[in-house]
């Protein structure tokens, strides 16, 4: 187990890395399923350990998942779903010919921002610009 692949770190260390960055939840589930990290290399081996948390970090609803995933977290099966939904709604457009008819929207996935997000709002003239940014020019040393 202490052993890395190619680059990545091995068992133990990635565990540790884990517990660096998500220790609460780690010990929240551990608390919850009857154990505790002061258990571990007495009544709680390492592998033990590595064998819940990579199973937590699948598991939805548990306080491991919610740390590392997100607190929005879809399962492969939530996933699938939304993409067959897509593809219905795709294809029935399609079919329907329809050319004034708008196309139609993908179910939004939590981890993708939106694409309607603007930031800032309309240009200024060259002009304002430069009024603006000669007023807050800090004089450079030696000047």
């Amino acid at each position: 187990m202490a052993g890395g692949v190619l680059h990545r770190a091995g068992g133990i260390l990635a565990l540790c890395r884990l517990i660096d960055r998500h220790g609460n939840a780690i010990e929240y589930d551990l608390l919850m399923a009857g154990r505790s990290l002061d258990d571990l290399g007495y009544s709680l081996s390492w592998r033990d350990l590595q064998v819940l948390v990579k199973r937590w970090q699948r598991t939805p609803g548990t306080a491991t998942c919610e740390s590392v995933q997100g607190v929005e977290h879809w399962t492969v099966t939530e996933q699938l779903l939304a993409t067959a939904i897509d593809a219905l709604n795709t294809g029935n457009w399609q079919r329907g010919q329809n050319r004034n008819s708008p196309k139609p929207k993908r179910i939004p996935r939590p981890w993708e921002q939106s694409q309607n997000q603007r930031l800032g709002s309309d240009p200024i003239p060259l002009h304002q610009f430069n009024d603006w940014w000669d007023k807050n020019a800090k004089p450079r040393p030696g000047r």
